[in-house]
C-alpha cells in the first residue's frame, strides 16, 4: 500500500497480487489488482448519504452519496476542472439521461463552488449555463477519444457530442 497525505485529498493505492488470477480474470498469477482510495479531508457541506447492504461475493455495508449529491460533484468537476476529462462528460451524459430526471443537490454544489472558486463567485442555480459555457469550448473529438478506451462498448463514446449534451441540458 502507498499513501500520499500532502494535499487536502489524501490518495492511496492498495495492490493485491493473485486475486485476479484466482477469480479467473487473468492468466498471470502475479498480476495485481490496484484499488485507488481517495479521502477528502475537507469535503464541502451539504452531501446526502445513503446506506446499502451489498451481497455480492461478500456481504458488506456501503455508505455513499445519493444520486443528486453525486451529480453535484460531477457538475463541480465539469465546471471547474482545468482540463477536459472524457469520463466527466460521459458521466454527465449518463446523469442527464436518467428517468426520472436527477436534480443536482444545489446546496452541495454551491458549497463546492464556494470552496474552490471563492464564496459568491459562481451561483449553483446557474449550473446549466456554466456547463453550457464549458461545453462550447470543448474539443469533443478529444473528449470522446479520452473516454472510449474505458467503456465496455467504446462505440458509445460517439454519443458524446456537443449537440446531444446541449439538448439534454435543456
Amino acid at each position: 500500500m502507498t499513501w500520499n497525505d500532502r494535499k487536502v485529498v489524501h490518495t492511496g493505492w492498495v495492490r493485491v497480487a493473485g486475486v485476479l488470477h484466482e477469480a479467473g480474470l487473468s492468466a498471470m498469477p502475479t498480476e495485481k489488482l490496484a484499488i485507488k482510495v481517495e479521502i477528502d479531508t475537507r469535503p464541502p457541506a451539504g452531501g446526502h448519504c445513503e446506506r446499502r447492504i451489498v451481497t455480492r461475493y461478500v456481504t458488506f455495508l456501503l455508505q455513499h452519496y445519493d444520486l443528486p449529491s453525486l451529480l453535484a460533484g460531477k457538475l463541480h468537476a465539469v465546471i471547474t476542472r482545468k482540463y477536459a476529462k472524457g469520463r466527466d462528460w460521459y458521466d454527465l451524459m449518463w446523469y442527464l439521461s436518467q428517468r426520472p430526471p436527477v436534480a443536482p443537490n444545489l446546496p452541495l454544489l454551491q458549497a463546492a463552488l464556494d470552496q474552490t472558486q471563492g464564496a459568491g463567485r459562481r451561483d449553483a442555480l446557474d449550473w446549466k449555463q456554466l456547463v453550457q459555457a464549458r461545453l462550447t469550448a470543448l474539443d469533443m473529438r478529444a473528449v470522446s477519444e479520452d473516454v472510449g478506451p474505458f467503456l465496455e462498448r467504446p462505440q458509445d463514446a460517439a454519443l458524446l457530442t456537443r449537440e446531444n449534451l446541449s439538448v439534454m441540458l435543456g
